[in-house]
Order: structure tokens, then C-alpha cells, then sequence
């Protein structure tokens, strides 16, 4: 073990100079080629012939391979020795950095790494208890950051050691042709050997695992080492008898490492399969994936096939972590889908392995739903998952021409028609995300299941968005062609038929959440759309959402927004959004008045549309409340507080970049706009206590009342900065309020006709 006092005081310029020496070896080597060249070609073509030239030939062959043999040895050995050097330096690095914290914070770092606090100087602090409790803790930190950094420098020097020894090999006699590389690809072989243990490997072993590979999941050379050296069917098989394991043990230790090791497998996965990095694993490996997870696979010695999970189920639960190249996880998904349609009951394998239920020995597949019942055994939910995380890959699973897959995962056909969305969005009885019934009984067929509902929400919003489903602070990126047509299809089958009905108490109720961010993030399409025939007029100095703009049919709009206002989640995402929208439009109005024959008609065509979409929801929550007795008070004011740091997010995709390059406008960004949105979600927030349901009309003008204040408070905020008339500005401001007035008017308008409409259908 490294100790303090070597790490501390260690030069590292000699293991430095050794990592550049042998470098510099392995760029200027050209023996192996001379050998072919000069010596075994020229031999060839002499014309030679006979039993001598035959072992001559041989023996030459043989140099001319272990020259080759040392060329992949040195090579092996500069990356070893210099992956030492980077990790030995990070370590002292860490060190240097502990012992100064602990300086500066007043305590002493004695020779062996020891960490001292003063003594008490007088009678009140040798009285005070606290005095030395919070020294105590304050060494502690300084102690735990030292010994990780030791830890560290520790690890990198064994790594180090066995990379060198199994990097030169046993055999004195001969060079090593198949050198392990470096300390990610040492780590690497680590790993593996756990992980072939399966539920054989101790709680300490499963630790190790877990940090290693927490320590190597985001490094190209360690995951395509790891991953691509194993076979996949067996690396399925032996994790999922390790991940099995966790599952009936009794050791909350064990269990902790698993959950840990699940999550960094996929990690893992997800930066060894991508091809945007030098080192990636192989086409044909991946080919080897997908008929792996086509094929039921045993997790014991001795157990039937016929009964044991499918690869892909293995594999759900490690796929719903990371972000994925689209080249590995698209080939996956399609051919998982192809699975399901084929036949949709191949899933409930592991269910009924013995007719029990309910199937402990399979837990590690599924997903707990809020019931506690074990779903997630269709692995659609953990692909679908993985598209949430990965933007670019989902967005093209729902555009790009459609590859058909043989069963064993190789290639059939290319160039099919993409009807995913359909397929998956398809409310009938042959749902193909279908999941396990309770009380369990066999699958049949049925309805998309609640649990996949929402996965399946999460892709949609990555491939419309671009950015993934939970990641709140990340700029959204301009909107692409392919984008806009995934928003598209969403606005069609949801705002059209049967498509509000399945949001508001259907089988996609669980979409609600996905469809209103969404909808936050198209909110400048969407208000266009509302506005009708001749909204697609810019207004002059407004600078139009970054990318292709997307068109909407006026009545699909309508109806969705009908429908999502009803949700508390989708409603607070798409009222924040609106008023941040029309936020920055009014300031990029008002600082540039120059740009306007008419001042207050600009204003006035940048509030009605949102006026629209506030009356819309509004009527449509308001009716959630008071007349059906769906939602709570407490379930909005939460929701409308947890989304109010989604207005800064649009604020800045759909004006705030513009507006933040003009100087009086740019100081608004910090105070007057999170101030604004601040009012804005307290006018949302709901009070029903002791009222009536007639007072449904009260809470949409109340609602109205807080834009409109909103409106008057962007107004004269911008034109102060403008340096515009007081008077005049009170009078824009006026003119903003009426019109937001008269757009919620025909929001609420439109709610009305629709609630006639339903009744009269009822009749």
C-alpha cells in the first residue's frame, strides 16, 4: 500500500520519462515491416527452393512475428506506464489539495498524514463541549479526503503492477502478442472476472466491482475492454444470476452494490457502443447483442431454457441508464419491437417458469408499479427509457426508414415504412406495450400497460425536444425537421378522435406529463397555430423560435390543450411556458420601438394568442376542480411551483438569447424575469377552500387577472429601459392587458362549446 509520506514526496519525472521513452519507441517502429520487406521478401523472390529454404522461411516467419510480438508489448507498456503516471499524478494532486483544505481550515497534517486539531487555549472552550465535537468532524473530512487520495495512488500502483505483469507476459522465451494494454484495460479484466462469478461473488467482490466500475464507466478504452471481450450471452448470463442474487440475499450490502453495478453496467454499455469514440466495440459484437437477446438464457447450471428470461429482459433494467449512440440501441429497438408484434406473450416466460407467483427468483427484470406490483417484464419499457435518454437516437426511431430483423437479431430487409408512432401510440386490445396482468394470469393481448405508458411518454419528448426527458436545466437545441414531425404526430393523434379522451382518464393518461413539456417547449408554434390563417406573419422585431418552425391544425391545438389542462403537471409546464414566451416577445417589442408603425397593435399581436392558451387550460383545470373533483388544490400549487424554473428554460430557446445581445434588454434576464415568473405561478396557485362549484368562473379570472399583470409588468419593465414615456408605456400596458383579455375570452369560449358538445353527445 502506498503510504502518506511516499505519495507526498514521490517525483513522478522518472515514470514520466519512462512513459515517453517507450512511446517514442512505438511511433518510430518500423522493424516489423522491414522484416517482411527486406529480409523474408527478398528471400521469396531469390528463387529459392527446397528443404532448407522451407525452414529458413519458417524461422524468418517466426522473427518477423515476435518483432510484432514486441511492437504490441511496448506498446502495452507505454499505455500502462502512462496511465500510471496520469492516475499517480491525479492522486498527489488530491493529496496536495486535502492537506490545504486542512491547512486552511486550521488544522495540522503531521508526517504520516495524521490530522491534528488545536488544543483548547482557555477555560471556555476546555468547558465547551461543542469545542472539540466540531474539530473532530472537521478533521474527519480532511482525514477521509486524504485517504481517498492514498486509496487512489494505491490502486493506480497495483493496476500498474499486474497491466506490467500480464503486459510481459510468463513466458521467457518469447514476446506477448496479446498484451493487456493499461490500467483501463487491466480493470477491465478485473471486472470480468467478478462478474463470471455471478451469484458466486462475495459481498466485497461486488463492491469492488460497483468501484471500478463507477471509476471507468465514462472511459472508451475500459468499456470497449470490458464489453467487447465478453461474450454477450454469457455476460447476460452471468450478470443476471449475479443481479438474482441480489434479490433473495439476505444483506442490504449486497443488495446496495447491485442496484449500484445495475446502473453503471449501463453507463458502461452506453459509452462502449459509441461510435462517436476512436474505441467502440464492433459491428459484429453488437450482431452477437441482439441474437443474445433474442434467446432465452439459463442463470443456473442446469436450468431450462424454456423457462428462463429472454437476453433483452436481462438487459431492460442496464438500458434505462445512459445516453446511447443511435447506430447500437435502434437496431435493438427495432428488433425488440418485431419481437413483440410477432408475439407479445414471449414476455411472461419468467412469470409462469412454475406457475408461481409471484416469481421472487425474476424480480431483477421488472419494474415495481405503484402498487407494487412487479411490471417492466416487456423489455419495450427499458428500450423506451433508453430513448429518453438519448435524443438524437429517438428522434430517428421514430423518422428513419424502418430495418426489418430476422429473428436472431441479422438483418432481413432495409427501407420499410416507419409507422412506429402509430404502432406504439395504438389504443386497441394488441397493444405492443402490453405488460403483465394482476392478478397475474396469461397475457392475452391488451391495452398498452400504465407502466410502459410513461416510458414510452419520455421517448417522445426526447425525440420532439431534443433534449432528454429529465434533464431540467440543459438548453433545448433548435428545432429539426425530423423533430417537428415526431411534435407533429403527437398533436394529431392526441388533439384528434379518440385522442383527448385516452389523456383524460385513458389508457395514455400516464403521456400527460411528456405531452405538456412538450407542448412548453413548441409553445411559439402552438400560439401560431391557435391564431389561425395569417398568424405566420412575423411580427417586426420578434425573433421567431431557433429552427424549422411547425405547423399545427387550429382545432388539433384546441383540443389538446383541452385535454392537458386537465393534467396538474402538463398544466403548470405549459402555463409557465406561455408567459415566458410572451415575456420575451414583449421585451424584444420594446426594445425595438423604432421597428413599429404601431406600438401597442404589435403588443396586442403578441398577447391575444397567449390569451388563447390561458384561457384554454385554465377553463379546463378550473373544471378539474371544481366540477369533477379530480385535483386537489394542494396537487396544482405544487406542480406550478415545480415548474416555474421551466419559464427561464424558454424563455431563453424562444427570445431570451436575442434579447440578452441588447444591453438595456440582457439586465433583465436575472431580476425582472424570475420576478415576473414568480407573480405569474402565485396568480396560478389555487384556494377553493369553502367555495362553490359555480365558482369555476372565478378561478379563470382569477388566473387571467395574474397575466394580465404579468403583461403590464413585462411592458414597463422593457420600456423603462427603453427610456419610453411613463404615460405612454401605462397606456401599451393597457392595451397588452385587453388583448391577453379577449384571447382568454375565446380560450374559455372555445371550453364552453366543447362541454356542450360532450353533453349533447351523451343525449
Amino acid at each position: 500500500m502506498v503510504t502518506y509520506s511516499q505519495l507526498n514526496q514521490v517525483d513522478l519525472g522518472s515514470l514520466a520519462s519512462a512513459a515517453g521513452d517507450f512511446e517514442s519507441l512505438v511511433r518510430k517502429w518500423d522493424l516489423t515491416q522491414r522484416m517482411q520487406n527486406e529480409v523474408i521478401g527478398t528471400i521469396q523472390q531469390s528463387g529459392w527452393h527446397g528443404d532448407a529454404a522451407g525452414l529458413a522461411n519458417a524461422k524468418l516467419t517466426w522473427a518477423r512475428d515476435q518483432i510484432h510480438a514486441a511492437f504490441e508489448e511496448a506498446s502495452a507498456l507505454a499505455k500502462t506506464l502512462r496511465d500510471a503516471h496520469t492516475e499517480i499524478t491525479a492522486a498527489k494532486n488530491d493529496l496536495t489539495t486535502a492537506v490545504r483544505n486542512a491547512t486552511d481550515a486550521g488544522l495540522t497534517v503531521d508526517g504520516e498524514g495524521a490530522v491534528h486539531w488545536p488544543p483548547p487555549t482557555n477555560q471556555a472552550d476546555k468547558k465547551d463541549a461543542e469545542y472539540a465535537k466540531s474539530w473532530k468532524a472537521k478533521a474527519e473530512t480532511a482525514a477521509k479526503a486524504i485517504g481517498d487520495a492514498i486509496d487512489r495512488a494505491t490502486e493506480a500502483d497495483l493496476d500498474a503492477s499486474r497491466a506490467l505483469g500480464d503486459d510481459t507476459g510468463s513466458d521467457g522465451t518469447a514476446f506477448n502478442a496479446n498484451p493487456v494494454g493499461g490500467i483501463p484495460e487491466e480493470e477491465a479484466k478485473a471486472a470480468t472476472y467478478i462478474l463470471s462469478l455471478g451469484d458466486q461473488a462475495s459481498d466485497a467482490q461486488l463492491k469492488h466491482l460497483q468501484d471500478i466500475l463507477d471509476h471507468h464507466k465514462n472511459d472508451p478504452r475500459f468499456a470497449t475492454s470490458f464489453y467487447g471481450n465478453q461474450d454477450p450471452a454469457t455476460f447476460m448470463a452471468k450478470y443476471g444470476a449475479m443481479a438474482q442474487s441480489g434479490d433473495y440475499a439476505n444483506s442490504s450490502a449486497r443488495t446496495a452494490a447491485i442496484k449500484g453495478i445495475q446502473q453503471d453496467l449501463g453507463l458502461t454499455l452506453a459509452t462502449a457502443t459509441d461510435t462517436k469514440q476512436p474505441l467502440h466495440v464492433s459491428d459484429e459484437w453488437e450482431k452477437r447483442f441482439r441474437a443474445a437477446g433474442a434467446t432465452q438464457i439459463p442463470l443456473r447450471p442446469g436450468a431450462d431454457p424454456a423457462k428462463s428470461p429472454y437476453g433483452y429482459q436481462i438487459m431492460a433494467n442496464l438500458l434505462r441508464n445512459g445516453s446511447y449512440d443511435a447506430h447500437f440501441l435502434n437496431p435493438v429497438a427495432q428488433h425488440i419491437t418485431q419481437l413483440t408484434q410477432e408475439n407479445p406473450t414471449r414476455w411472461e416466460v419468467p412469470a409462469y417458469r412454475s406457475g408461481g407467483y409471484p416469481f421472487d427468483e425474476f424480480k431483477f427484470i421488472g419494474q415495481p408499479d405503484k402498487d407494487g406490483n412487479l411490471k417492466g417484464f416487456n423489455p419495450l419499457s427499458g428500450i423506451l427509457d433508453a430513448f429518453g435518454h438519448s435524443p438524437e437516437a429517438a428522434t430517428k426511431f421514430f423518422n428513419d426508414p424502418v430495418t426489418t430483423y430476422n429473428p436472431d437479431g441479422s438483418v432481413k430487409s432495409t427501407g420499410g415504412q416507419n409507422t412506429y408512432f402509430k404502432l406504439f401510440t395504438d389504443s386497441g386490445n394488441n397493444s405492443v406495450l402490453v405488460d403483465m396482468n394482476y392478478p397475474l394470469r396469461p397475457l392475452e393481448g391488451g391495452p398498452a400497460d400504465p407502466s410502459n405508458v410513461g416510458p414510452l411518454g419520455h421517448a417522445l419528448e426526447a425525440a420532439a425536444t431534443g433534449r432528454a426527458w429529465d434533464d431540467t436545466q440543459g438548453k433545448y437545441p433548435p428545432h429539426t425537421p425530423e423533430m417537428s414531425a415526431v411534435m407533429q404526430q403527437v398533436v394529431q393523434r392526441f388533439g384528434n378522435g379518440d385522442g383527448p379522451s385516452l389523456l383524460h382518464g385513458g389508457v395514455f393518461a400516464d403521456l400527460n406529463g411528456s405531452v405538456g413539456n412538450m407542448t412548453a417547449n413548441y409553445i411559439a408554434d402552438i400560439e401560431n397555430s391557435l391564431e389561425g390563417p395569417g398568424a405566420k406573419e412575423p411580427t417586426p422585431g420578434v425573433a421567431p423560435a431557433p429552427g424549422v418552425a411547425t405547423e399545427f391544425a387550429q382545432k388539433d391545438v384546441q383540443r389538446l390543450l383541452l385535454a392537458v389542462g386537465r393534467d396538474t403537471d402538463a398544466y403548470a409546464s405549459i402555463a409557465t411556458a406561455q408567459q415566458a414566451y410572451q415575456t420575451a416577445q414583449i421585451q424584444q417589442v420594446m426594445a425595438h420601438p423604432e421597428l413599429h408603425k404601431d406600438l401597442g397593435m404589435s403588443i396586442e399581436n403578441v398577447t391575444k394568442p397567449g390569451g388563447i392558451v390561458t384561457g384554454l387550460i385554465t377553463s379546463a383545470m378550473s373544471d378539474e376542480i371544481f366540477h369533477n373533483h379530480a385535483v386537489s388544490d394542494q396537487e396544482v400549487n405544487d406542480a406550478i411551483d415545480a415548474k416555474k424554473d421551466i419559464a427561464k428554460t424558454v424563455w431563453d430557446y424562444t427570445g431570451g438569447v436575442a434579447a440578452e445581445k441588447i444591453p438595456k434588454v440582457g439586465g433583465l434576464i436575472n431580476d425582472q424575469v424570475d420576478e415576473i415568473m414568480t407573480n405569474v405561478a402565485n396568480s396560478y396557485h389555487v384556494d377553493t377552500t369553502n367555495q362553490a362549484a359555480d365558482d369555476a368562473g372565478t378561478k379563470v379570472a382569477t388566473s387571467v387577472t395574474g397575466s394580465q399583470q404579468a403583461v403590464v409588468d413585462a411592458v414597463k419593465s422593457a420600456g423603462r429601459d427603453a427610456g419610453l414615456d411613463p404615460n405612454y408605456l401605462s397606456e401599451l400596458a393597457r392595451q397588452g392587458s385587453a388583448s391577453l383579455d379577449a384571447g382568454c375570452n375565446t380560450g374559455h369560449r372555445l371550453f364552453q362549446q366543447q362541454q356542450a358538445a360532450a353533453a349533447a353527445a351523451k343525449e
